[in-house]
């Protein structure tokens, strides 16, 4: 697809919303917690891939909105400090991602950073009323908590780590050994920081959480560029 920035609107201190708008969005269907992967200069010669988790859709508007945590110095985040309305997104593809809404399961609980927010959040709000659903999210500060708009019995927990780094997993894994989990079928989702996510995936399934129960996914890697698919390269 070929699409052009609509709107820029900054969300808190470390997350801006970008609004993308094309002929090619008209009708457009995806499944909660899929993503669009962007094309983004690397340098003068080269393009990379980058992966965002569309936050909403509006198929008749031909819109999508995109979260963007505004950190390190990569291409997704020199693109995003310097989106305007009308600039252009020459190749744009989607929607991508197998990691969407577990069918037939009594409860979904959403596990991650706060690269996982547009996600987590999307998900939790396409949940029919009645369903129950948590996320446990680490972020920043209060500043960087984000409302939802959800008919299901949602309820967010918000981690924050102050002046404490990113990908760290100590944080979410003291809060997850605390959770009790329902004894009814779920689905735990994970996705953060590379190593947070093989920590938190690792300890559900030394706890006795079946692996077909846990769907972990690493967005990002501390101290290392993704690769230019857009996605992190396994841990060594």
């Amino acid at each position: 697809m070929s699409l052009e920035v609509a709107e820029v609107s900054d969300l808190g201190p470390n997350l801006r919303q970008i609004r993308l708008r094309g002929q090619a969005l008209q009708g457009f269907r995806h499944a909660p917690g899929q993503d669009l992967m962007l094309r983004l200069p690397l340098n003068a010669t080269t393009l990379v891939s980058r992966r965002y988790t569309i936050r909403r859709a509006d198929p008749k508007a031909g819109t999508v909105d995109l979260n963007v945590v505004m950190h390190g110095d990569g291409p997704a985040a020199r693109w995003a400090v310097a989106a305007r309305p009308g600039q252009l997104l020459a190749e744009v593809v989607g929607p991508r991602g197998k990691i969407t809404l577990a069918p037939e399961v009594a409860w979904h609980l959403f596990v991650g950073d706060e690269t996982y927010i547009p996600g987590a959040l999307a998900m939790l709000e396409a949940l029919p009323s009645g369903s129950s659903g948590w996320a446990i999210l680490e972020v920043g500060g209060p500043l960087d908590e984000q409302p939802i708009k959800s008919s299901s019995e949602a309820v967010l927990n918000w981690i924050h780590r102050g002046n404490t780094g990113p990908g760290d997993p100590l944080l979410l894994l003291e809060r997850l050994r605390r959770w009790t989990f329902p004894r009814s079928p779920g689905q735990v989702y994970i996705a953060a920081e590379l190593r947070v996510a093989v920590a938190l995936r690792d300890h559900l399934l030394a706890s006795g959480l079946e692996r077909e129960r846990v769907s972990a996914k690493g967005y990002w890697s501390l101290g290392r560029a993704n690769a230019s698919r857009g996605e992190p390269d396994d841990p060594k």
